[in-house]
């Protein structure tokens, strides 16, 4: 019995053992996949953050130009409907604004100045001009002031935006509070049958000069109209957040809401296609709030289930590969050598010995890792922290538990903390958020706190499990390299002014000198000498400028857009019509596909390769430059080829260099710095340039840019 017994657990041994290799190896592989998972959702939670970044940075700029628009009332007796429009040409908000249907002015009118009003704008030529909707009211507004002024915009003329309830809400509030005020969801006067948008305003209250506001009465009574913008969500979102077919938003669902409500009637912006039907049910939910002057929004980011396809999971495939070698390795070995006795307990002792040391060493490595680990019960009081968590914050698992660790958090963070951990408990809603807690030196630290529901296979909720990553060394590189950036920026313009005012003073008074000496005291060799200071100071003045463009070459000079670039071509020769007159030079562009990039970017990268064309011809042909380009992959490839002097293969890499030029007396006009420029402004919009021989002789440049 006690033999068949032995050899009982000599055969079973090797199968217990490969079952628990293979158990333990899943399990690893688990949590790499989690940990993988968890990384993806931080970095998620990380992108949704900077898109509410960026619609708040929107929203203060058009802040701004209301207030703009209210500050050229409080300046002036009267603003005739000229002025306004060329005060709206000036800023040039379809340039530098999207989503905003254009920059108006509603007037108060008390109910017993209405006939006279009318009568006003009537005598200004707008015989048909009546305030809308019609009716008797104690009050009305009307929009007198609406640039454009064409279009789906004359719609709205006169009409009165009090007499509508929402309207009506922000408008009051902007007049009581002296406040700029974002309405809630509306449909604007302009839209037509088609392609209906939700809509919002913007409002800025406009006192009558030299009254008094510093009360709300004072207010009421002071009141003179309202400085207005009409937004429509979609054109002000599309091109500030990607659609779900773009690259940076694949496989989320983005959606705006009016209030704190996820309420269908209350949807402001939805990016997903009319046409799309969802059929996977979301992997994760993040929703932001974001204010303005107590208007609220939800922001809403929807991740997708089934499309995963972006995560790396090569981690895990490693830790199951090595997992599922070793356990079958382990499985050989014990078969083959447990008919030995000695030797199989030898190596059972031994194996042992080395299984668990390998259980010590990944203990000791899991609770060296830099993360925080904290767990919370159905009551919201967390009730275990690991060891990571006491060490950094020097204190025992029984001061933390409970609202212990709440000590800890910095009194400027802890409201917004506990606002967000209990809105999300309560929710039921994985949350993530970002605060400092107090280390064990008296330090202060910045942490990234990602938590989740915990809930057992029957959909039991257990409380919540999260953890926390140390970003204080980031936060501090991000604050570095914002005043890094600043200073930089402001040493270039301060350097480019003190070095182009010497320069544009000796042109100054090389000219004067010689308009002002007799003929007869200028010979060849002054008005050669006068001739070259000109020159110089000429080229200094083109190099700060060029140094300027270079420093600048890896930032948008304004909004990025698709840009049609034979209009831009076309530009650029008009203004080099006499040399091209001169040469004879032909440039055929007709195929040059658009591009998305910033226009005068754009306008720097043509500019400075036709002048090389030009500059570099063969003296013995007729320049000939063709500029044509092939969409491949979301990128535009161009060519720009012509048939000039060309640059020999040794020096084609060297002259994308900074003071590099070909020749040394070649043009003195030359800074050296053209081409340095436009492969900055290239490898900023991630492309490539490089240089090849025109077949038949001269120069070809190969570049790309966003389609």
């Amino acid at each position: 019995m006690k033999l068949f017994a032995k050899r009982y657990l000599r055969f079973m041994l090797p199968w217990l053992v490969l079952l628990m290799g293979l158990f333990g190896t899943g399990l690893a592989g688990y949590w790499g996949k989690l940990d993988i998972e968890r990384d993806e959702y931080r970095k998620f939670a990380f992108y949704c953050d900077e898109v509410r970044l960026k619609i708040e940075a929107r929203l203060d700029a058009h802040k701004q130009t209301l207030l703009g628009g209210a500050a050229l009332f409080d300046s002036s007796d009267t603003v005739t409907r000229k002025e306004w429009r060329h005060y709206v040409q000036r800023l040039r908000s379809d340039e530098h604004f999207n989503g905003i249907q254009g920059l108006g002015f509603s007037i108060w009118i008390p109910a017993g100045q209405l006939a006279a009003h009318q009568a006003q704008l009537r005598a200004e030529g707008f015989p048909e001009y009546a305030v809308r909707p019609e009716g008797k009211r104690d009050v009305y507004t009307a929009i007198i002031f609406l640039e454009p002024f064409n279009g789906l915009n004359l719609r709205a003329f006169g009409y009165d935006m009090y007499s509508e309830p929402v309207r009506r809400a922000a408008m009051e509030q902007a007049r009581d509070n002296n406040e700029i005020i974002l309405s809630g969801k509306v449909t604007l006067v302009q839209e037509s049958t088609e392609n209906v948008q939700a809509g919002t305003l913007m409002y800025v209250p406009v006192y009558q000069r030299n009254r008094p506001v510093d009360t709300v009465e004072q207010r009421r009574a002071a009141l003179f109209g309202w400085v207005y913008s009409p937004f429509r969500m979609e054109d002000l979102l599309d091109k500030l957040v990607p659609n779900v077919e773009g690259k940076t938003m694949a496989h989320v669902h983005f959606r705006v809401y009016d209030g704190r409500t996820v309420q269908a009637d209350k949807l402001l912006y939805n990016n997903a296609e009319p046409s799309y039907v969802e059929t996977a049910q979301p992997s994760s939910i993040i929703e932001i709030e974001t204010g303005f002057n107590g208007t609220v929004w939800t922001l809403q980011f929807e991740k997708i289930a089934g499309t995963q396809g972006g995560i790396d999971y090569s981690k895990m495939w490693v830790i199951l590969g090595a997992g599922f070698l070793s356990s079958f390795l382990l499985f050989l070995l014990l078969r083959s050598y447990m008919g030995m006795h000695v030797n199989a307990a030898k190596m059972a002792a031994e194996l042992t010995t080395q299984l668990r040391e390998s259980e010590q060493r990944f203990r000791l490595l899991a609770d060296s890792a830099p993360v925080l680990i904290w767990q919370a019960g159905t009551d919201k009081q967390c009730y275990y922290f690991n060891k990571g968590w006491l060490e950094f914050t020097g204190r025992t698992l029984e001061q933390e538990q409970g609202n212990g660790w709440a000590e800890c958090v910095h009194p400027g963070d802890y409201q917004r903390c506990l606002d967000t951990y209990i809105t999300a408990f309560d929710r039921r809603k994985p949350f993530s958020m970002e605060y400092r807690l107090r280390h064990h030196d008296g330090e202060y630290r910045w942490l990234i706190d990602t938590g989740v529901p915990r809930y057992t296979d029957d959909k039991t909720f257990l409380g919540y499990i999260g953890s926390c990553v140390d970003i204080t060394e980031r936060k501090q590189i991000e604050d570095k390299l914002a005043r890094a950036h600043a200073e930089l920026e402001q040493f270039t313009r301060i350097a480019a002014h003190h070095l182009q005012e010497p320069a544009r003073r000796l042109v100054s008074f090389a000219q004067r000198l010689q308009s002002r000496l007799p003929t007869e005291q200028l010979n060849e060799d002054a008005i050669a000498s006068l001739h070259f200071i000109e020159q110089g100071a000429a080229r200094q003045s083109a190099l700060v400028r060029d140094i300027q463009l270079y420093l600048a070459a890896d930032q948008p000079r304004s909004t990025m857009e698709t840009v049609a670039v034979k209009a831009v071509i076309a530009g650029l020769l008009e203004h080099r019509a006499t040399l091209m007159r001169e040469t004879g030079a032909q440039v055929d562009y007709n195929d040059a596909p658009s591009v998305h990039i910033d226009r005068p970017r754009l306008k720097d990268i043509f500019s400075i390769l036709l002048d090389n064309a030009l500059c570099y011809r063969h003296p013995k042909l007729t320049p000939q430059i063709r500029i044509s380009g092939e969409a491949k992959a979301g990128r535009v490839i161009y060519r720009v080829a012509d048939n000039g002097v060309g640059i020999p293969a040794e020096y084609r890499e060297r002259v994308f260099g900074v003071f590099e030029r070909l020749q040394v007396n070649d043009d003195q006009n030359s800074t050296g710095i053209g081409l340095a420029i436009v492969r900055r402004i290239i490898e900023s919009c991630g492309g490539s340039v490089t240089i090849q021989e025109t077949p038949g002789g001269g120069t070809t440049v190969l570049f790309d840019l966003p389609a």
